[in-house]
């Protein structure tokens, strides 16, 4: 039996949420590593690279999660 969480942004969400937050013009930023950062963001993302090597226009979905990921982490190190 599959478990899916049917609220889960999804890997086009999420690197599209790093695409435009990596942007230094992007003033939205925060508030989207807010919801990135929440239950259905990143973290429910398990990581197998199933979404990078199924994409049809060759994005790296997977990495940008893991971008993320780490963008959220070293961030929260320094507050």
């Amino acid at each position: 039996m599959v478990f899916l969480n049917r609220d889960y942004l999804g890997p086009q969400a999420l690197a599209q949420a790093y695409r435009w937050s990596a942007d230094n013009r992007d003033e939205g930023a925060v508030l989207r590593l807010k919801v990135v950062d929440g239950e259905n963001g990143v973290w429910s993302c398990h990581y197998s690279g199933t979404c990078s090597k199924v994409c049809p226009k060759d994005v790296d979905p997977a990495l940008a999660i893991n971008l993320l990921k780490n963008w959220l982490l070293t961030s929260k190190r320094k507050r």
